[in-house]
């Protein structure tokens, strides 16, 4: 009996799935494992940082991680000239050179916009059985990913109510991931994060294809991605 050689399995030289005939060349598979590799390697730290952040900002509402409201540390009565404040947006620039702030100044949340309680504050209302006029005052809120710093003043008074709120790492994380109280530099070098990303998905896509798996079980893993997405959407839609 003639017992004829084994001749080992052939590995399938299909190349990648959903990349042209063309790029299939060595060259082109080096140049997406190193995207793949040196984006990762970019932003590795960052997002872990945005998953983290990103965790903790999907359970505001349902199944709701408490991470802590921003304590108050310090505060006090800045003394001004009497009436040198006009209006809230005097306000905000007094603040914002008094204190070297280069974030804006916004109303306090849940205090709505400052200029638009103006009239209610100067409305009568019922005090002690009588019927009288409540000063105008002005709130406004600096938002830093640290903390925020809320300046109040009553017009025509001589001070300013200063008080600074410090937030805690969770709440850090998530001043960072919303980029609450951070600058155009911080603003773009996320951009570069956001890429960095894209790039990890498309590459990272390509490279499975190589690895594992058939066009088949590929195309069932982002049909069942896409379902379930959907269906979890789906009834919240308008």
């Amino acid at each position: 009996m003639i017992l004829k050689p084994v001749t080992p399995k052939k590995r399938n030289q299909s190349g990648l799935l959903f990349v042209p005939r063309e790029w299939q060349r060595g060259a082109a598979v080096r140049w997406l494992k190193r995207t793949h590799a040196w984006t990762g390697f970019w932003g590795a730290l960052l997002f872990l940082m945005l998953g983290t952040s990103g965790i903790l900002l999907n359970h505001r509402s349902i199944w709701k991680i408490e991470t802590g409201e921003p304590i108050e540390v310090s505060a006090m009565d800045i003394a001004v000239p009497a009436g040198s404040i006009k209006d809230e947006d005097a306000l905000g620039k007094w603040a914002q050179a008094e204190f070297a702030l280069q974030s804006e100044p916004r109303p306090p949340r849940g205090k709505g916009p400052g200029k638009g309680e103006k009239s209610d504050q100067k409305s009568a209302k019922r005090f002690l059985g009588r019927e009288r006029s409540e000063a105008e005052k002005w709130e406004l809120s600096f938002n830093h990913p640290n903390g925020r710093l809320t300046v109040e003043h009553v017009k025509g008074s001589a001070s300013v109510s200063v008080k600074q709120s410090s937030q805690n790492l969770w709440g850090f994380l998530k001043n960072l991931h919303k980029g609450s109280g951070v600058g155009l530099v911080w603003v773009l070098f996320m951009d570069t994060i956001a890429g960095a990303l894209i790039a990890m998905s498309i590459t990272g896509f390509l490279l499975w294809t190589r690895l594992h798996g058939t066009r088949l079980l590929a195309g069932a893993i982002m049909a069942g991605s896409l379902a379930v997405a959907t269906t979890a959407l789906w009834p919240f839609l308008l």
